[in-house]
């Protein structure tokens, strides 16, 4: 069965700031709890490979994913690691001069055992501190 996470949110930010925060995928590790590493394997444009490297829970994990770009969205589907599967997409949308509405949305099967294991609290506040730290890094 699927898992997912959904965030939306209306901040006072210039939506061009807001996503190049959400498409500089490179620099994620500098903000994202738990994440130790984050590299761009390849830019093709409108195409991006990128990987992510995370320490959760006493345990090393990564995510390489295709991320494609719009001029305020992109969608990402994991290549490898650790999911079944995982779907996810970002949508930065301009509402005025000074404010945008930013939304993420994915969808992901973790394998049997961590599945039975892990409770959606877990996958909630583990979600919640990732999307507000790309929060904090707007603000």
């Amino acid at each position: 069965m699927d898992k997912k996470i959904s965030f939306e949110r209306v901040l006072d930010v210039d939506h061009e700031k807001a996503f190049e925060v959400v498409s500089n995928f490179d620099k994620y590790a500098e903000f994202i709890p738990g994440c130790s590493g984050s590299s761009l394997i390849e830019r093709k444009y409108p195409i991006e490979i990128g990987r992510l490297d995370f320490h959760v829970l006493g345990k090393d994990y990564f995510i390489e994913s295709e991320n494609t770009l719009t001029k305020n969205s992109i969608d990402i589907n994991q290549i490898i690691g650790p999911f079944d599967h995982f779907k996810g997409s970002w949508v930065v949308k301009k509402r005025d001069e000074f404010s945008c509405h930013v939304s993420f949305n994915a969808s992901f099967q973790l394998p049997f055992l961590l599945n039975v294991i892990t409770p959606q609290s877990l996958i909630d506040s583990f979600s919640s501190k990732v999307l507000n730290s790309f929060i904090s890094r707007l603000l």
